[in-house]
């Protein structure tokens, strides 16, 4: 009789913990890397500061017309969505020169985040980004939702916000 007990004491037990992981584990979206940030006015930043923000990463070069092409619609999601906290970064590869970079900041007024990645630590950390445009939609907790290789329309950017959002 005390094994009998044993063991639905045990089959209760396991079955409480599965349901627990089950509750409490993430999504299935995998976590966004540790990344630490500079802006183009010298303001650090990780992504961990961002915890509770929707962000939008956007790998983009100044040579590449699908990047340049986005630019517009970048800008407008950000102005539709910024009381939404959005945060969107615009990382420069590492073989574009910062005055480059600079110039088409100013000529295109991109006034969302545009960082540097000057030694390609952040493409390496994003899972080896070697091809632009590449875009990642994170969530409030961190999670990356999607990964767009290539270039986006405005309708599949605020698609892809609105997946994030939900």
């Amino acid at each position: 009789m005390k094994t009998k007990d044993f063991a639905v004491t045990g089959f209760v037990v396991l079955l409480g913990a599965l349901l627990a992981y089950l509750w409490l584990a993430p999504a299935g979206h995998p976590m966004a890397p540790q990344a630490s940030f500079t802006d183009l006015q010298g303001k650090q930043f990780t992504l961990q500061d961002l915890r509770g923000k929707p962000v939008i990463i956007n790998f983009w070069a100044t040579t590449c017309p699908g990047c340049v092409k986005e630019i517009p619609a970048f800008i407008e999601l950000y102005k539709k969505h910024a009381e939404k906290n959005l945060v969107i970064i615009g990382v420069a590869m590492d073989y574009d020169p910062e005055s480059q970079v600079r110039e088409m900041v100013r000529r295109k007024q991109m006034f969302y985040t545009i960082v540097l990645d000057t030694k390609g630590e952040l493409a390496q950390a994003f899972d080896q980004v070697s091809l632009t445009p590449t875009t990642f939609f994170i969530n409030k907790n961190g999670q990356i939702v999607t990964r767009k290789l290539g270039e986006m329309t405005h309708a599949e950017m605020e698609s892809n916000l609105q997946n994030m959002l939900l």
